[in-house]
């Protein structure tokens, strides 16, 4: 059984909305090596150019930096997060790249990120935009520092087939594709496209389960 699974619903809710300690650690390595292949494809999905920055909401531990600067081989990274213990792993794995003045990471929230306006031309979050409870705030945020024409990608969890901790009293809170749309245009993008996406994902006794997911794309 993974660190994950051995934790009540409760917990697992709070350590994959704001990971703390060795149990969060724990729970970002057991979700670096399940959705390995998942974040290669979002990452793929960016388009990324040599010179790109690129902007990352809700980094975790890090491990998406090296794909990303792969990538964008003459370009620049910076993330937010809002756990430090998540914020001193990312620096400590990615030291290198901090040194070169190539990756920088924050712990901030979406809503008020410290970088100026128009700076990236490419941003992504995976499983972190259904913590918003007002998703506006930092979809207005994002839009912000997003470069004219630039692109964003961001991925949920949406009904109707979640797992049992994405809750409203666990602090998730669960948009289907027709509302991301909403939110999106209101927060001033010129084009929104969400996708939903169905998937299987493993149990804790490895038994495949059905989950749902929206994959929102946004354009400044």
């Amino acid at each position: 059984m993974s660190v994950f699974d051995s934790l009540n619903i409760a917990e697992q809710a709070r350590q994959l909305r704001n990971p703390q300690g060795e149990v969060g650690l724990a729970v970002a390595a057991w979700l670096n090596e399940r959705n390995r292949r998942a974040y290669a494809a979002f990452i793929a999905a960016l388009a990324l150019e040599p010179e790109s920055c690129v902007l990352e909401i809700g980094f975790g531990n890090g491990r998406s930096v090296p794909d990303v600067l792969a990538q964008a081989s003459r370009g620049r990274y910076a993330g937010v997060d809002i756990s430090p213990t998540m914020v001193e792993e990312a620096k400590r794995f990615n030291a290198d790249f901090i040194a070169s003045g190539r990756a920088e990471f924050h712990c901030a929230s979406a809503e008020r990120m410290p970088f100026p306006d128009a700076l990236f031309d490419r941003a992504f979050s995976i499983g972190v935009v259904h913590f918003w409870r007002d998703a506006v705030a930092p979809l207005r945020e994002l839009r912000r520092v997003l470069r004219p024409d630039g692109v964003a990608i961001m991925a949920a969890l949406t009904p109707p087939a979640v797992p049992d901790f994405a809750r409203a009293e666990f602090g998730f809170f669960l948009r289907d594709a027709a509302v991301w749309e909403a939110h999106g245009r209101e927060a001033g993008f010129r084009e929104v496209r969400p996708e939903m996406l169905e998937f299987d994902q493993a149990g804790a006794d490895g038994v495949a389960i059905k989950r749902t997911a929206v994959r929102v794309s946004v354009r400044a």
